[in-house]
């Protein structure tokens, strides 16, 4: 009967240990217009940007606040039907900044870019509860845009770590006595 109660309770610690929902904020300064954030699953949130303003140059932001850590990755693209047309967006420059941050951290260009389309991404940047800035900066024509998403899963808190192992560690240490009752019977 022990065996069975022990059992039970690390089962039950392991099951009990989920990833707490994050609250994700858009803040200023924000130059962009946002949709979200969307919630995708218990522990993933989308935040969706798009830009049809017709300053040129630009320097345009996104900023959020997140309450807990999590793995971010950003997308950004623009599509033009001309180039150096009045759709065409021509990204300089694509950076975050904010808590924790020491220098800006860049976009990557992707290889394929051309002058019609363009696509940058940052993909599993592990970043603490904060405020954090995408800054987009370029030139475009009198009717473009560029859009993308911030996506945002995220980490278990320490608390749901510390759960994770006791309920390991009870399994454990019930097969390890299971197995030292086995022996001790076969001799």
């Amino acid at each position: 009967m022990r065996k069975l109660v022990l059992g039970l309770l690390g089962a039950t610690a392991l099951s009990a240990a989920s990833a707490a929902n994050a609250t994700l904020i858009v803040t200023t300064p924000t130059s962009v217009t946002v949709s979200g954030p969307n919630v995708v699953n218990s522990i993933e949130m989308v935040l969706d940007f798009v830009d049809n303003g017709t300053d040129s140059p630009f320097s345009d932001t996104l900023s959020w606040m997140n309450d807990l850590s999590g793995i971010y990755n950003i997308r950004l693209i623009t599509n033009a039907a001309v180039a150096d047309g009045p759709t065409d967006v021509d990204i300089t420059a694509a950076f975050v900044t904010g808590t924790g941050i020491l220098s800006p951290i860049n976009l990557i260009p992707d290889a394929g870019n051309t002058d019609l389309t363009e696509l940058y991404t940052l993909a599993n940047l592990g970043l603490t509860a904060g405020t954090y800035t995408l800054t987009v900066q370029g030139t475009r024509g009198d009717s473009s845009q560029f859009g993308g998403h911030v996506n945002v899963t995220d980490v278990p808190e320490p608390a749901t770590w510390a759960m994770m192992l006791l309920g390991f560690g009870a399994l454990g240490w019930q097969l390890r006595r299971r197995r030292s009752q086995v022996f001790a019977q076969a001799a």
